[in-house]
């Protein structure tokens, strides 16, 4: 799956898209909320309903730490860490 064009998760019809399922986004995929500069990561859908992003965070470096931290919750994988 290739990733797309940032896209305004703030446009309803976008937003209506991706909980349907008409737009399946890959985890990572670039989004921006509203007219906001900085753009934000795609981590998940909770419940069908709520996109789950991470936003900017000051620095390249620390967005992706976000990022990464976000995903291990969203998948569970740091309950399984020791």
């Amino acid at each position: 799956m290739k990733y797309m064009t940032t896209l305004n998760v703030w446009d309803p019809s976008i937003k209506s898209a991706i909980e349907t399922g008409q737009i399946k986004l890959q985890r990572g995929q670039w989004l921006r909320c509203g007219n906001s500069k900085h753009r934000c990561r795609y981590v998940g859908l909770l419940g069908g309903r709520s996109i789950w992003v991470t936003h900017w965070m000051g620095s390249s470096k620390g967005t992706n730490l976000k990022f990464l931290d976000a995903v291990k919750a969203y998948t569970g994988s740091s309950r399984h860490e020791k």
